[in-house]
């Protein structure tokens, strides 16, 4: 059982109280996944919400001609909820970036704990509304910025979601080829390739070996993106 304080840390449940924590973490069940490994595939049923505790996972819809990363998540995130709501299919593939531990609720302990705590129910669809306000606002950038706006924009908002301060700059805790950025951007890597070189150059970001960007002039990259 996951204790109290840990659960109340997941926004989802951060307004129940004890009792309430207590009902929830004794219908929970804990999975491993390792790196690169697929959690759940689109179309498949949608029999459960995973909620983060370690680690991070890509949503991305695959196809031949490319792949499209939704978006990255990591502990506090959660994500099934879709398919339980309205009984459809898995939407996307979810896929392990690092070692990733994640808390299993089945479908009929969701409705269970949504009926019995509407507190959850308010959560989510706060979790929902600012999706939707994510969505929104990248539609906006992919029908009025070019490629060069379009990556500025997302290594910010990673930036601002998974990065650490470091000596001048702010580095992302994800590795992030060229192929990873394309799929975030909607674009092809010849384009990337150039809009990072550029970048680069400029001394706007850094790329060490391992895949991580740093941030090293957020002020140029924010009027890149306007």
């Amino acid at each position: 059982m996951l204790p109290d304080k840990a659960l109340a840390s997941v926004p989802l449940f951060s307004t129940l109280n004890e009792d309430q924590l207590d009902f929830i973490a004794a219908k929970l069940k804990r999975q491993k996944y390792n790196e690169r490994e697929i959690i759940v595939k689109r179309h498949d049923p949608g029999d459960a919400l995973f909620i983060l505790i370690s680690g991070k996972v890509k949503v991305t819809y695959r196809e031949d001609e490319g792949e499209t990363i939704i978006a990255v998540l990591q502990a506090g995130d959660f994500f099934g909820d879709l398919s339980l709501l309205d009984g459809v299919g898995r939407s996307a593939d979810v896929v392990a970036l690092e070692l990733t531990e994640a808390l299993i609720l089945s479908a009929d302990d969701f409705t269970r704990s949504l009926t019995a705590m509407p507190e959850i129910a308010v959560a989510l669809l706060k979790e929902l509304a600012g999706r939707l306000r994510r969505s929104t606002g990248w539609i906006r950038s992919l029908s009025s910025q070019d490629v060069y706006g379009r990556i500025a924009e997302q290594l910010l908002y990673l930036a601002d979601t998974h990065g650490e301060e470091v000596d001048n700059g702010k580095r992302i805790n994800l590795r992030l080829t060229q192929h990873d950025i394309a799929g975030l951007v909607g674009a092809s890597r010849e384009s990337v390739n150039k809009a990072m070189g550029f970048y680069k150059a400029k001394g706007y970001i850094s790329i060490d070996t391992s895949f991580h960007i740093t941030i090293r002039d957020r002020v140029a990259l924010e009027k890149r993106r306007q």
